[in-house]
């Protein structure tokens, strides 16, 4: 049995309207089942070694692992794609000793062919040394230039052995951010990527040398990460040339994802840090070898909706967090961004201190992991559909039966304006409307989920979901 629905529109856009349900619960929309949440797998190890370790596993067997160094990126950035192209695996290591967890699986897959990349400072003869005992019989090989602009260009004409490359990113080689969303898609393209410093004479005469074969250079980010004398330089070659840039590295990785990335394959993505590169490097290999795409995380949060809804461009329906919470946090696992969760607290906060201003006081309401899951879900499903603000979650029921509730009720709402949600604003209107100040003060809820999302056209959607077990 539902209680009366009530909806409001002001002058402000706000709609809201709420039901409550006792073992029964109402279906109001006949469309899409509604996601509780995403699916968030992930793949972590104690530490980035271990991680990458366990991003191989993913991939199966292979007969070449490349070695690069996981303390610094500059020589590992170009090389996802040649890895990808060969089938191989790419493992992290410290430069002067080989970790158990990567001993292990250099076991495990008892390569042919082991590749490091980079100069002996990177990656020390100790490391060759052991990776040869590793692998008895195993073919060791080294890429390496005088610098990180050089090792870059050896690793493009390796690629070339496998694959044309007659697209050929250009990412700055003082910065990792824009190479490793950049590196994920040239690994599943068949693309090469080279660093630049600058557009010093060194770096014309490496590249002059390997342009035959190159049709296009794609420059990914802004002229401040790769100048425009860099910019300039490319397009004296004569071949054509791109820039793909976003506002930060969180949104040119979204960018270089919309220019190559059409959808994703069984609907998964890869998630990543863009504050640190360890996990990342793996990504860009398990993107090759699945075709799913990588995004960049801030890792409590993610800084805008831009990932959420390029993600629903592309059909992705399940995350995979590359690393652990510190990387990835559950709320950036979900795409959630910091506003809205900024939003949800203080929407938490508030119904508490309205259930303790009631007489006899109520007890506050304890944020239930589950509850929050059916709150995100279907704020996020009304905010990808631009739902009206009065339109209940169809599969209310269903999931809060499966949070375990015996009895539930939901409060959503839509307000319009501003970049930030005003969940101040959304408290009022609800207070103001019997029935959703009902649900807030019902004595016997005893759990509540929050959910906050925005959709593209600029509405701010919000859901309570309340329960008792």
């Amino acid at each position: 049995m539902s209680s009366p629905r009530t909806g409001v529109r002001s002058h402000a856009a706000l709609v809201l309207a709420a039901i409550a349900a006792v073992a029964l619960g109402a279906t109001l929309l006949p469309a899409e089942p509604a996601q509780a949440s995403r699916l968030v797998d992930r793949i972590d190890g104690p530490d980035r070694y271990a991680a990458s370790a366990a991003m191989s596993r993913e991939m199966g067997s292979s007969a070449t692992v490349f070695l690069v160094s996981g303390q610094t990126y500059p020589d590992a950035l170009a090389a996802a794609p040649v890895a990808a192209a060969e089938d191989a695996h790419m493992l992290l290591t410290p430069s002067h000793d080989i970790p158990p967890s990567i001993e292990n699986e250099i076991r495990r897959l008892s390569p042919t062919k082991i590749v490091l990349v980079g100069g002996e400072p990177t990656i020390s003869s100790a490391v060759q040394q052991e990776a040869a005992a590793l692998a008895p019989g195993a073919r060791i090989e080294r890429i390496a230039g005088a610098n990180r602009v050089e090792t870059s260009m050896r690793l493009l004409d390796r690629l070339r052995l496998s694959v044309p490359a007659a697209d050929v990113w250009v990412a700055s080689g003082r910065n990792f951010p824009d190479a490793l969303a950049a590196g994920a898609v040239a690994a599943r393209e068949g693309h090469g990527l080279v660093l630049t410093t600058g557009a010093d004479a060194y770096f014309q005469q490496q590249l002059s040398a390997r342009l035959v074969g190159t049709a296009r250079f794609l420059i990914v980010g802004s002229s401040a990460s790769v100048g425009n004398d860099v910019e300039s330089a490319l397009r004296q070659t004569g071949r054509t040339v791109e820039r793909i840039a976003g506002s930060d590295r969180y949104a040119t990785a979204v960018a270089v994802n919309q220019a190559f990335t059409t959808t994703a394959p069984v609907g998964r993505m890869l998630l990543a840090s863009g504050a640190n590169f360890p996990d990342a490097l793996g990504g860009a290999i398990l993107s090759g070898t699945t075709g799913s795409p990588l995004y960049l995380t801030n890792p409590p949060c993610a800084s805008t909706d831009a990932v959420a809804v390029d993600a629903n461009r592309v059909g992705a329906r399940d995350v995979v967090a590359l690393g652990g919470p510190p990387s990835v946090s559950s709320a950036a696992a979900q795409l959630r961004n910091c506003d809205s969760l900024a939003a949800a607290s203080a929407i938490d906060v508030a119904v508490d201190a309205n259930r303790a201003e009631q007489d006899p006081p109520l007890p506050g309401l304890a944020r239930h992991a589950c509850l929050d899951a059916m709150a995100q879900g279907w704020a996020n499903q009304m905010a990808a559909r631009q739902l009206s603000g009065g339109v209940h979650n169809p599969s209310l029921t269903v999931q809060a039966r499966a949070c375990g509730m015996r009895s539930w009720a939901e409060n959503v709402g839509r307000t319009w304006g501003g970049e930030r949600p005003d969940p101040d604003r959304m408290m009022a209107a609800w207070l103001a409307s019997p029935a959703h100040a009902a649900n807030i003060q019902r004595a016997s809820m005893e759990h509540i989920g929050v959910g906050v999302a925005r959709s593209s056209d600029g509405y701010w959607y919000y859901v309570l979901t309340f329960g008792t077990d």
